[in-house]
C-alpha cells in the first residue's frame, strides 16, 4: 500500500502556503537564479483587474440564475448593456494591444450563460504574469521527471554536493566560501508558489541545445472548484513548439501566469519593487545587487531600487557583532559600537562561559537562582550553530527631528520607513523571509526596548543586515512557508546571542554615553527660563497694549495678567523643587510638564491678543468677541495655575467625573469651534473617587484631550463629525478616554508614551505630553496605557487604570 493524495494538497503547498505575492515572486526568481540566469524579466499586463472581472462574473452568474428559474428571465438580460459595461472596467493603462487580445477573446455575446464563458476567457487571456530567464531551460525530460515531481531532490543534492566539496578539508565552522553559487532552492515544490499568483500557468522553455520550445499548461482551476479530484486525475502533457529562425541560439524559461488572483496596479509593483524586490539580493554588499530584474507593468519601466547609502552617514551609532570559531572550533563573540553623534566607542570580545552566559539568561534581567530549563542545552547549540555577521545602523529619531528637521524630512523618514524595521537576514547573499519586515519582531526587541526604564532602542530606528550561509549554518533552515526559521535549538541559541547583542550590549553603552553627555539640568532650566520669558514678555506687552485700547475691558485684562503673575511663580517655585533632586527622573517629568504648560499658556496668550491688536487697530472687531475671547482665556490660566504649581501637589481624595465634567466645560469652545463632539458616561451611579493630586490628574487628561484635538481637527474629513467619549467606571476604577481619530498603529502601540515621539510636525508637538501624562498616573498609583485595537487595527482608547489587582 503506498499513499493517496488528493490535488487539494498541491494546492496547500502552493496558493495557500505562500503569504503574499511578493514571496510568490521571490520563489519563481529563485528558481530563475538557479538555472544560471543573469537577469530576470518580470512583466505585467493588465486589461482588467481581479476584483472588477469578479463583479461582472456576480452579475453574470445572477442573470443565469433567474435564466434558469424564470423563462422571461432572459429577456432581461441587454447584452448591448453590458458589453458597455465590461468595456468601461477596461484598465486606462493598458495597452492597445491588451485591450484588443481581451475584447477579441469577449466578443459579443448574446445570453448571460454566453457572456458569463465570454468573461472567463477574455480575462484568460487579457491578463498575465510572465516570469522570463535566460537560464539553462529545461528539455521534455526534465519537465516530466524534475519540474513535475513535486519535491524533486535535484537542488538538494546539488548544494549537498558543493557543500561537501567546499568541507571537504575545512571545517564548516570556518565559513568556508563554496568556489559556485549554492542552489537557492532545495526543497522541490517553490514552483507552485507560481498558483498563488494565477490558476493558470504555461511555462515556455528550452536548453541551448534544442531547435523547439517545450510547453507545459497547468490548469490548477479543476483542482481549485473540486476538493475531492485526486492528483493523479491532473493530467499535464508536455508539447514541443518549433523555434523561429531568431531564436534557435536562445535559452531559458517563460513563465506565463494567467487567471490571476489579486489585483495588479502600478502603486502595487512599485511598492513590491521597493519593499520586497530591492531587498531580494543583499543590498548592502553590492550597490547593484537587485540590478539584474527587470520589471515593466504595462508599458511602463518600474525601477528597482537600490539601497542609498548616504543616509547612512547620518545614523547616530553603528553596531556590529561577529560570531565565529577559534582553530579548535571553540566559539567567540566580537563586539562593537561607534556612537558616532559623541564620538564614543567600544569594542568587547566573548568566549567561554562569558559567551555561554549570554543564552542562559534573559538580557537585561537580574541574575536568577533557577535558570530556564533548556539554557544548557540552548549553550551547547553555541557548538554549532555557525558563524554568522551582523551590522546595524541606529538613528535617534527624535534627535534628528529636533536638530535637523531639513533632513529628517527630505531623507531619513523615507529611507526609515522603506529600510527600517530591525535588520534583514541573508543567507548565501540572499533574503531570508520575513525577517526585517515591520510586522516580524522575530527578537522580540519591541517590546523589551518599550519596557525599558530609559534608553528606547527599538526596530524602527534600525536598518541592517544579518549573514549566515547554508555552509556555515545547516540547521537555520526556512519554514515550508517561508516564515523564517524551523524551531531549533540552533535557532534558539541565534536568537538569543543577537538580543544580547541589541540589548545587553548595544543599549547599556548608548544609555551610559547619554548620561554622561546630557546637559546639566541647570542648563535645561536656564533655556526654559529664556524660552517662557520672551514668550511672557511678549503676552504681557499685548496685554497692555488692549488695556490702553479698550478700557471697558480693564478688569478682564487685569485677571489675565494676575493670573500670569502668579504662574510666573509657580516657574520659580519649580526651579526651586526641581534644584533640589537634580539627580531623579521625576524632576525632568515636572520640569518638562510645568515648561509645557507654560509656554503653551503664553503662546495663547500672545497669539490672541496679538489677533486682537490687529482687529482693533483695523477697526473690525466686536468687543463681545475680546470679551468672550479673554473670559476663556482667564478660566485657562486659572485651570492650569492649578496644574502646574508643584507646591500645592497634596493627593487627597477626588471625585473623578467632576474634574472630568471641569475640563470638558474648559474645552467646550474649542469643540464647538471645530466640531468635535464631546460626551462623558458614567457606568455606575456610585460615585468615582480616588486619591490623587488634582492638578497632576487634569494635566493628564488635558494632554490627552490635547492629542485628540488635533488629530480630529486635522482629520482628512471634515465633514465628519469629531468625537471624544470619555466612560468612568467606578467598580472596575478605570476611565476610558475614546476618539474617532486615525488611531495608532499597533507597532507604535507604546512607542507614543515615550520621550519626543511624535507623529505631528515640529511645531504641532515635541512627542512629551503622552510621556508625561504616563509619568503623572504612576506617581498617582495608576497605569496608563492604550485599550485594544479597533477592527481595523487601530487603537483609539486610553486607559487609565487605578485597579493595582487588574492587569
Amino acid at each position: 500500500m503506498s499513499f493517496k493524495f488528493k490535488a487539494r494538497v498541491l494546492l496547500e503547498l502552493g496558493a495557500e502556503l505562500i503569504s503574499s505575492d511578493a514571496v510568490a515572486l521571490y520563489e519563481l526568481i529563485k528558481n530563475a537564479l538557479d538555472a544560471g540566469s543573469k537577469e530576470v524579466e518580470i512583466r505585467i499586463r493588465i486589461a482588467m483587474q481581479h476584483s472588477a472581472y469578479t463583479q461582472l462574473r456576480t452579475l453574470l452568474l445572477q442573470h443565469v440564475r433567474e435564466a434558469r428559474t424564470r423563462r422571461s428571465a432572459a429577456a432581461t438580460f441587454d447584452s448591448a448593456e453590458f458589453h458597455a459595461m465590461v468595456l468601461q472596467q477596461l484598465e486606462d493603462q493598458a495597452s492597445s494591444a491588451t485591450r484588443k487580445r481581451f475584447t477579441d477573446a469577449y466578443g459579443e455575446p448574446a445570453t448571460p450563460q454566453a457572456a458569463l464563458e465570454a468573461l472567463d476567457r477574455a480575462y484568460l487571456r487579457g491578463n498575465y504574469l510572465l516570469v522570463r530567464d535566460g537560464g539553462c531551460g529545461m528539455s521534455p525530460q526534465s519537465l516530466e521527471e524534475s519540474y513535475l515531481t513535486v519535491g524533486t531532490p535535484t537542488r538538494l543534492l546539488e548544494k549537498n554536493a558543493a557543500i561537501a566539496n567546499a568541507t571537504s578539508e575545512v571545517s564548516r565552522l570556518q565559513n568556508p566560501k563554496a568556489e559556485t553559487g549554492l542552489p537557492l532552492g532545495e526543497k522541490g515544490i517553490g514552483r507552485l508558489s507560481a498558483m498563488r499568483l494565477g490558476h493558470f500557468v504555461r511555462v515556455k522553455t528550452k536548453t541551448k541545445e534544442a531547435d523547439f520550445w517545450s510547453l507545459l499548461d497547468l490548469d490548477w482551476r479543476p483542482a481549485f472548484s473540486d476538493p475531492t479530484l485526486d492528483a493523479s486525475a491532473l493530467d499535464f502533457p508536455v508539447e514541443t513548439e518549433a523555434c523561429e529562425v531568431k531564436d534557435v541560439a536562445h535559452q531559458g524559461t517563460s513563465i506565463y501566469i494567467r487567471d490571476l488572483q489579486s489585483d495588479w496596479s502600478e502603486s502595487k509593483v512599485r511598492r513590491i519593487a521597493a519593499a520586497d524586490l530591492a531587498k531580494l539580493a543583499d543590498p548592502f554588499a553590492r550597490l547593484r545587487a537587485n540590478k539584474f530584474m527587470v520589471v515593466k507593468f504595462q508599458d511602463l519601466d518600474i525601477s528597482v531600487p537600490i539601497l542609498d547609502r548616504e543616509p547612512l552617514r547620518a545614523a547616530d551609532a553603528i553596531c556590529s557583532a561577529k560570531f565565529s570559531y577559534d582553530e579548535s572550533n571553540e566559539p567567540q563573540l566580537a563586539l562593537h559600537v561607534d556612537y558616532k553623534t559623541f564620538a564614543r566607542e567600544r569594542t568587547d570580545h566573548l568566549s567561554e562561559e562569558h559567551l555561554r552566559a549570554c543564552v542562559r539568561e534573559e538580557p537585561g534581567k537580574k541574575k536568577k537562582r533557577s535558570l530556564l530549563l533548556d539554557a544548557e542545552i540552548v549553550a551547547r547549540a553555541l557548538k554549532h550553530v555557525g558563524p554568522w555577521e551582523l551590522k546595524f545602523y541606529w538613528f535617534n529619531r527624535g534627535r534628528i527631528m529636533r536638530k535637523t528637521p531639513e533632513l529628517w524630512n527630505d531623507s531619513i523618514r523615507d529611507f526609515l520607513a522603506q529600510w527600517g524595521g530591525g535588520f534583514l537576514v541573508y543567507r548565501d547573499g540572499y533574503r531570508v523571509y520575513p525577517y526585517g519586515e515591520r510586522s516580524d519582531d522575530w527578537l522580540d526587541l519591541d517590546r523589551k526596548a518599550l519596557a525599558a526604564s530609559a534608553y528606547k532602542l527599538n526596530r524602527a530606528q534600525m536598518v541592517g543586515r544579518l549573514e549566515i550561509s547554508s555552509i556555515g549554518n545547516p540547521s537555520l533552515l526556512d519554514q515550508t512557508n517561508r516564515e523564517g526559521f524551523r524551531d531549533s535549538y540552533d535557532r534558539e541559541a541565534l536568537i538569543r546571542l543577537l538580543r544580547y547583542v541589541i540589548l545587553g550590549f548595544c543599549r547599556p553603552f548608548l544609555e551610559q554615553v547619554e548620561r554622561e553627555v546630557e546637559p546639566p539640568i541647570a542648563e535645561v532650566v536656564e533655556e526654559v527660563q529664556e524660552r517662557l520669558s520672551t514668550s511672557r514678555d511678549i503676552a504681557v506687552s499685548s496685554l497692555k497694549s488692549m488695556q490702553g485700547r479698550l478700557p471697558d475691558e480693564s478688569a478682564n485684562i487685569g485677571k489675565v495678567m494676575h493670573h500670569l503673575e502668579e504662574v510666573s511663580e509657580a516657574w520659580e517655585r519649580a526651579k526651586l523643587r526641581i534644584a533640589g533632586f537634580e539627580e531623579t527622573i521625576e524632576s525632568f517629568v515636572h520640569l518638562a510638564g510645568v515648561g509645557l504648560m507654560l509656554e503653551f499658556i503664553a503662546h495663547e496668550l500672545s497669539r490672541v491678543t496679538q489677533d486682537s491688536l490687529r482687529a482693533v487697530a483695523s477697526g473690525k472687531f466686536s468687543p463681545q468677541v475680546v470679551e468672550a475671547q479673554l473670559k476663556t482665556l482667564e478660566k485657562r490660566v486659572r485651570i492650569l495655575d492649578e496644574l502646574s504649581i508643584p507646591g500645592r501637589q497634596i493627593r487627597k481624595e477626588s471625585n473623578l467625573l467632576e474634574l472630568v465634567e471641569l475640563l470638558c466645560e474648559f474645552h467646550e469652545a474649542k469643540s464647538v469651534r471645530h466640531n468635535i463632539k464631546i460626551s462623558v458616561k458614567s457606568r455606575s451611579k456610585a460615585k468615582f473617587v480616588e486619591t490623587l493630586e488634582r492638578g497632576q490628574f487634569l494635566q493628564i487628561l488635558d494632554n490627552l484631550f490635547s492629542n485628540s484635538f488635533y488629530w480630529l481637527m486635522n482629520r482628512f474629513d471634515a465633514s465628519v463629525e469629531g468625537q471624544i467619549s470619555i466612560e468612568l467606571d467606578a467598580g472596575a476604577r478605570t476611565l476610558h478616554f475614546t476618539d474617532n481619530g486615525p488611531g495608532i498603529p499597533a507597532e507604535r502601540s507604546e512607542a507614543v508614551f515615550d520621550q519626543f515621539v511624535t507623529t505631528k510636525p515640529p511645531r504641532e508637538g515635541r512627542g512629551l505630553g503622552l510621556y508625561i501624562a504616563r509619568r503623572l498616573a504612576t506617581e498617582n498609583g495608576a497605569r496608563l496605557y492604550l485599550g485594544p485595537a479597533d477592527d481595523d487595527g487601530m487603537h483609539r482608547t486610553f486607559v487609565l487604570n487605578f485597579n493595582k489587582e487588574q492587569p
